[in-house]
C-alpha cells in the first residue's frame, strides 16, 4: 500500500510515517519544510503548502490512501481545519483518490454529549477552539463523495504501544467515565490499520483506554 501523510512532521503524525514504513507500506509526506524528517527507504518526502492545489494533487496523485494528522494546541481562534481540510477533499477528488483517514478529537461536536462532566468542561473551554473549528470542518464530509473515516482519540500522550486500548464506532458509544489518555503511538496504529480495513469506511472510531467506555 501507498500512503500521503499530511501532518507528517507533528508528533501523531511521524509515528504515522514510521509505522508505516515498518509495516512496509510506501509513504508519500508532504511537509512544509525541507529537512523537516530524515531520509529512509520507502519514503518519498515532498514539500508544499497544502494551498499549493497543483502541488497537492502531484503527491497524493498514486497514493492508495490518504491519512490527515493536521492539529493545532492553540487555544485563542483557529480556522486550521475549516482552511485546509476542504483544499485536502478538493485535491482528492481532482486526482480521483478517495480513501481518506481523518484524524480528528474524541468531543468533537455531538460526541461531547458522552463524556464526563469533567471532560465536557475542558472541550468547551481549555481546546473549545480547535474542536469547533474541527466540528465545523467535519460538517461536509458525509456529503463529499470520499471513502473516509474519522478516528476520535481520547486525552493524547506520548507513551508506548500497549494492549489496553478500545477502539469502537462511536455510535455504540452511552459513556466514557472520566479523563481517559490513551497514546499516539496507539493512535497512529489505528489511523494505519483503518486505511487497510475497507469495513471502517463511513465510520467514527472511538480510541480510548480499556475499561473507560461503556
Amino acid at each position: 500500500m501507498k500512503v500521503a501523510v499530511l501532518g507528517a512532521t507533528g508528533r501523531t503524525g511521524g509515528l504515522v510515517v514510521e509505522q508505516a514504513l515498518k509495516r512496509g507500506h510506501r509513504v508519500v509526506a508532504y511537509v512544509r519544510r525541507a529537512g523537516a524528517l530524515r531520509a529512509s527507504e520507502g519514503l518519498e518526502i515532498v514539500v508544499g503548502e497544502l494551498s499549493d492545489s497543483e502541488r497537492l494533487q502531484s503527491a497524493i496523485s498514486d497514493v492508495d490512501a490518504v491519512i490527515c494528522c493536521l492539529g493545532t494546541h492553540r487555544r485563542k481562534p483557529v480556522d486550521l481545519m475549516q482552511t485546509n481540510l476542504p483544499l485536502i477533499v478538493e485535491a482528492m477528488k481532482r486526482t480521483g483518490r478517495t480513501r481518506l483517514i481523518l484524524l480528528s478529537a474524541y468531543g468533537v461536536g455531538e460526541m461531547a454529549r458522552t463524556a464526563s462532566l469533567a471532560a465536557r468542561i475542558i472541550y468547551k473551554t481549555v481546546v473549545g477552539s480547535v474542536f469547533r473549528d474541527k466540528e465545523r470542518s467535519e460538517v461536509g464530509l458525509p456529503k463529499s463523495g470520499l471513502d473516509w473515516t474519522g478516528v476520535y482519540p481520547v486525552m493524547l500522550t506520548d507513551g508506548p504501544l500497549i494492549e489496553a486500548v478500545e477502539v469502537r464506532s462511536t455510535d455504540g458509544v452511552k459513556k466514557v467515565k472520566g479523563l481517559p489518555k490513551v497514546s499516539r503511538a496507539n493512535v497512529a496504529k489505528v489511523l494505519l490499520d483503518a486505511a487497510e480495513d475497507s469495513r471502517t469506511i463511513r465510520q467514527k472510531l472511538l480510541v480510548t483506554s480499556k475499561g473507560s467506555v461503556r
